[in-house]
C-alpha cells in the first residue's frame, strides 16, 4: 500500500495550535509511510522563530519518509520585490535558509511520482486581480510551472500515481467563496493537463476532498486544513491521510476533537483510478 501524509498551512506563531502539531507529529513518527507532503505556509510573519520551528518539523518528517515541502504566500517576503522590482528570489531567502534550497521540488518513490509547484509569487503582474483583498495572497503558476510538471510526470514509470503539490487551493472554497489561483477556474484544467492523477494544495483553511471531471479525465483534489486557530467557520484542524492499493485512492480526513486531544478518523473518500487511455 502506497500511504502519503498530507498536512498545509502550519503557520508556525501566534495562530499555531501546539497541541495539533504535537499530535500530528506523533503520528508522523508512528505511522508507516511513503511520503510526506507539505502543501505551505510553514509560518506566520516569515520571522526567524517561526521558521526555526518550521525547520524542526520538515526535519522530523525528513526523518521518517521522502518529504515534499513548498512554501506558502506567509513564507514569501513579497514587500521586498513587488511587481518586479527586486530580487524574487529574495522573496525565498528565509525559506531558503531555514527550510529549502528548492522551491519546486520533485519526489520518485516505489509507485509514486510527486512535484512540487511554487504558486506563491507575492505581489506581480501575473498574480492580480480586481479585488484588492487578493493582494499578496492569491497565487498563479506559470505556463513553463506547469510544463515542468507535465515533462516529469511524461517520463515517470508507467503506472505511477501522479501527484502534485502546489499551496493554493485549486478549487473555490465552498465557505470563502475565492478561488486560490489568479486564473481561477482554468487552473484545474492546466492541472489536469500535466498528467496528475492527485492535486494536494491548502491554503483556504477550508479541508476538503472532491473528484472533478476536467480535460475529459478524473482528478482527485485533497485540499489540506491547518492546525491553527484560524480554521474556516471554526471548524476542527485537520490533515489528511492518503492511500492507494489495488487501483482504489482513499483518502482519511483526521480531524482534531478537542475532548480527547487527538486527531481521530473523519470523513473518508474513495475513488476508482482511471488512467487515461
Amino acid at each position: 500500500m502506497l500511504r502519503i501524509l498530507h498536512c498545509s498551512d502550519l503557520h508556525f506563531g501566534k495562530p499555531s495550535r501546539p497541541e495539533q502539531v504535537a499530535a500530528l507529529e506523533h503520528a508522523i513518527a508512528t505511522e508507516t509511510l511513503s511520503a510526506i507532503v507539505i502543501s505551505g505556509d510553514l509560518s506566520q510573519r516569515h520571522r526567524v522563530s517561526e521558521l526555526e520551528r518550521a525547520a524542526r518539523f520538515v526535519r522530523l518528517c525528513e526523518d521518517r519518509a521522502p518529504t515534499v515541502v513548498i512554501p506558502g504566500n506567509h513564507d514569501c517576503r513579497w514587500w521586498t520585490a513587488p511587481m518586479g522590482f527586486g530580487s524574487y528570489y529574495g522573496m525565498f531567502e528565509r525559506y531558503r535558509t531555514y527550510i529549502r534550497s528548492d522551491l519546486e521540488p520533485r519526489v520518485s518513490i516505489p509507485g509514486a511520482t510527486i512535484v512540487g509547484v511554487n504558486s506563491s509569487h507575492g505581489i506581480q503582474r501575473y498574480t492580480l486581480t480586481t479585488r484588492p483583498r487578493d493582494l499578496s495572497v492569491v497565487g498563479a503558476i506559470r505556463g513553463r510551472q506547469w510544463e515542468r510538471a507535465r515533462s516529469v510526470f511524461a517520463t515517470a514509470p508507467d503506472g505511477d500515481f501522479k501527484v502534485l503539490v502546489m499551496h493554493h487551493n485549486l478549487l473555490r472554497g465552498n465557505l470563502s467563496n475565492r478561488w486560490g489561483l489568479a486564473s481561477r477556474a482554468f487552473g484545474i484544467v492546466d492541472a489536469a493537463h500535466t498528467g496528475a492523477d492527485l492535486v494536494c494544495c491548502g491554503h483556504d483553511h477550508e479541508e476538503r476532498v472532491e473528484e472533478v471531471d476536467v480535460a475529459r479525465r478524473k482528478l482527485i483534489v485533497s485540499t489540506a486544513g491547518t492546525l491553527t486557530n484560524r480554521s474556516r467557520g471554526g471548524r476542527p484542524g485537520s490533515w489528511n491521510m492518503i492511500e492507494l492499493e489495488d487501483g482504489v485512492v482513499r483518502i482519511t480526513m483526521n480531524e482534531w476533537h478537542e475532548e480527547g486531544r487527538a486527531f481521530r478518523q473523519a470523513r473518508k473518500n474513495a475513488y476508482v483510478m482511471r488512467r487515461a487511455k
